[in-house]
């Protein structure tokens, strides 16, 4: 090992820890839970797309927006109303259910 990759590793543990650190903190809670359920929706739509056999692209064009925009959605990147999830999950074939746990 040289001492670049030696260096790297150092980071990266100190990184991790930081963000272990930081996941676990109560203070966050919140903000964890709002993350983890962004990205939960997010894939939900990405495996709803692919199942459905479409491209980003093509999703965009029949819900009359752009690619980029589906692409934020899948990646968790943007918040969506309740009104744009409806349209996905029809052109996609499935209907919205919201459960409260």
């Amino acid at each position: 090992m040289n001492a670049l990759s030696g260096n790297i590793d150092k980071v990266y543990a100190g990184q991790s820890a930081e963000r272990k650190a930081f996941l676990n903190a109560p203070a966050n809670a919140g903000v964890v839970s709002q993350a983890k359920l962004s990205i939960s929706i997010a894939e939900t739509l990405y495996k709803a797309r692919k199942a459905c056999n479409l491209t980003q692209a093509e999703l965009a064009a029949k819900l009359h927006t752009k690619q980029t925009y589906i692409a934020q959605v899948e990646k968790g990147k943007r918040n969506i109303t309740i009104e744009t999830l409806e349209r996905i999950a029809a052109v996609c074939g499935k209907h919205v259910c919201i459960q409260l746990r």
